[in-house]
């Protein structure tokens, strides 16, 4: 059913429809949810296509996503292109975060892009600022009450291509990083970049995560507790390997990833209900039963939100994986069938309707009674 069809159920396209930029804020104000849509594009996309670019704005800032894709596989952006208008070209510029404004910065990134060194080491040589500065994308993300890891970047950063901006990482990139380091990069960037790094699958697919890792940690890059809780939590278990290979001391973040569970046990002898609470959650996400039954038999929340995917609880994240084991164990231990998660508003047997996971559906179904 598309909005057109009943008006009443999607109040935000209907002040789309109609222009109406303070219906849209007062919406979005009263609870609405930006981030929703109809089946077949959300309302970013409508007012991409309805071409006004203070509705665009007051969306982003209401917190939505402009990364979805519509039934198309189109994103606002790409929509926002096709469509004639008097604020096509500003609503595109605000859409794809990929455009750059400041020439230089982006000739620079098209060098870490393509692996120019002797192209990246001249712009860095005629403009040293740009090792420093940070590129300001539109103020309306800066607005936005949620997450955004890669919001305002630095040059530094874009070697992790995460978010993926390029599909192939140039074979030297390596290099591109060394080049870089040599001219002074900060350490809050180098820490950062790491993050990047360890948390970027394209950079692990193409085998550049462990030799970026090198580059980084022999810099004097240094593995945060949060950078290695985001890295379990984006199941990017071989660069937590590859920490430990390297000397970093395990932690119970890593211990649940990787179902070390004698050596989450040591850990847990010692350690804090967060920590705990921390590794639960990263146990969920890498599907590691045994480690999650571990911390709740610690003291873990079963019902609590995630860690990293802070947007949804365990029994959310065993339902769109369709981890029996996990939603037997989770289920086992009390957890709840009506807790919505913080971004779609749904519960964990809604993922599973949604994302057509028959058999969570199902087991999800007859611990509600149906």
């Amino acid at each position: 059913m598309s909005p057109t069809d009943a008006p009443e159920r999607w109040p935000l396209f209907a002040a789309i429809r109609s222009g109406d930029v303070a219906a849209v804020r007062r919406l979005i104000a009263a609870g609405e949810n930006p981030r929703l849509g109809d089946g077949e594009e959300t309302v970013l996309h409508a007012a991409a296509r309805a071409g006004s670019l203070a509705i665009v704005e007051v969306l982003l800032e209401g917190g939505a996503l402009e990364w979805l894709v519509d039934d198309r596989g189109r994103t606002p952006a790409q929509v926002a292109r096709t469509y004639a208008g008097p604020d096509r070209d500003a609503i595109v510029a605000l859409l794809d975060r990929s455009l750059i404004s400041d020439e230089t910065f982006g000739r620079a990134v098209k060098a870490i892009q393509t692996g120019d060194v002797a192209g990246l080491q001249s712009l860095l040589e005629a403009e040293p600022r740009l090792l420093h500065d940070r590129i300001l994308g539109p103020q309306a993300y800066r607005k936005a009450e949620r997450h955004q890891y890669f919001l305002d970047p630095k040059l530094f950063w874009f070697v992790a291509n995460n978010p993926i901006l390029v599909e192939r990482m140039p074979p030297n990139i390596t290099d591109v990083a060394r080049a870089m380091i040599a001219r002074g990069v900060e350490q809050t960037d180098l820490d950062y970049t790491l993050a990047l790094v360890m948390t970027s699958s394209v950079a692990r697919e193409q085998q550049h995560q462990r030799p970026l890792m090198r580059v980084l940690l022999d810099a004097g890059a240094v593995a945060t507790p949060e950078s290695i809780l985001a890295t379990a939590g984006h199941g990017e278990r071989d660069a937590l390997r590859a920490l430990v290979a390297l000397g970093h001391p395990m932690t119970a973040a890593a211990a649940a990833a990787l179902g070390e569970d004698a050596t989450l046990r040591e850990l847990f002898a010692r350690a804090q209900a967060q920590t705990i609470q921390e590794a639960f959650g990263i146990a969920a996400i890498n599907g590691q039963t045994n480690a999650a039954r571990i911390a709740l038999d610690c003291g873990a929340d079963v019902d609590a939100f995630l860690p990293v995917h802070s947007h949804g609880t365990a029994l959310h994240t065993a339902a769109l994986g369709e981890d029996v084991a996990l939603l037997e164990l989770l289920l086992e231990r009390g957890a709840r069938l009506d807790i919505r998660d913080k971004l779609w508003d749904a519960t964990p047997l809604e993922w599973a309707i949604h994302q057509n996971r028959p058999i969570a559906r199902a087991r999800l179904e007859a611990a509600a009674g149906r």
